[in-house]
């Protein structure tokens, strides 16, 4: 499991989130999860606290070398526009490096498609990053499969690497067909089953919808409000019963052993939510209970 770090500087402030990454780390967690607008919308903030923040941590614990971290491009802050030009990649690249403070950022994902840009371009610009060893590894976010594969194809014509994963919003809950989600895109039985085939990794993000699953006080995304809702949560807090842990836990477990295996960002801004979301490390889903979470 990845750990989501987008509200750490903003909303979660320093101590907290140091806290919240050092239970991580312990539990033997090493993937962190952050963005160069983390947290631009929120009042006061300008963009790119989080990287800031890890890149103190980082420097703090001197663990550098036992992490894999990642950042992302694309998605508009301050007075970067929402694009893809190359220009833009490569400049935002050495933004977020100066600000984790580290020579190489593991997996740097495109934040969202940008239909002006030609996929040439924005693959070029990854293939630059990549020779000169500023990145590992690229991905994708919020892309359609043809999106995916439209990008990963102009990066063969010319010898470089693709993108090697997508993330995408993904939960346990089904969205309601035609359900918008803004800028945001859902998992589909396509993108799973076109990275099946291309043996792309899948990260998903907001997993555990806010916490709409475990707390009274939130309550579920409209876009999964449909017939089935009812009847897929009561099996859920049936086997998370069965098991002794929270619904939380029984979802990101139920992420990983569904094939072919799903990396879930988990999130929380304490440490008891991490460590209750940690839960999930000592679990396996019998065969049956899999079956009663799909039916």
């Amino acid at each position: 499991m990845g750990l989501g770090t987008m509200y750490f500087g903003t909303k979660t402030d320093e101590q907290t989130s140091h806290a919240i990454l050092d239970v991580y780390v312990s539990h033997g967690g090493s993937f962190l999860d952050t963005a160069n607008k983390y947290a631009s919308w929120i009042p006061g903030f300008k963009g790119g606290e989080s990287e800031q923040l890890i890149g103190r941590w980082m420097k703090q614990r001197g663990n550098r070398q036992t992490l894999f971290v990642a950042s992302k491009v694309g998605f508009p802050y301050g007075n970067i526009p929402r694009s893809l030009k190359k220009e833009i990649i490569l400049s935002e690249c050495e933004k977020s490096l100066k600000r984790l403070d580290i020579e190489t950022i593991d997996l740097y994902y495109v934040h969202a498609y940008d239909a002006g840009t030609p996929p040439e371009e924005f693959m070029e610009a990854f293939y630059q990053l990549k020779k000169s060893g500023k990145i590992r590894f690229a991905g994708a976010s919020n892309f359609h499969a043809w999106q995916l594969g439209e990008a990963n194809q102009a990066a063969k014509n010319q010898g470089w690497e693709g993108f090697s994963c997508i993330q995408q919003f993904h939960t346990y809950l089904q969205p309601a067909l035609w359900a918008d989600f803004g800028n945001q895109q859902i998992l589909t039985p396509e993108i799973q089953e076109f990275c099946s085939v291309r043996k792309l990794s899948i990260v998903a993000y907001s997993p555990l919808l806010a916490g709409a699953y475990t707390r009274n006080d939130i309550p579920l995304p409209e876009q999964f409000r449909g017939q089935n809702t009812g009847h897929k949560l009561e099996k859920l807090k049936t086997v998370a019963g069965e098991l002794g842990v929270s619904a939380n836990a029984v979802v990101l477990v139920w992420m990983m052993q569904t094939p072919p295996g799903i990396i879930p960002l988990l999130a929380g801004s304490t440490v008891s939510q991490v460590e209750e979301n940690l839960q999930s490390l000592s679990v396996t889903l019998s065969k049956k209970q899999l079956e009663q979470l799909a039916s």
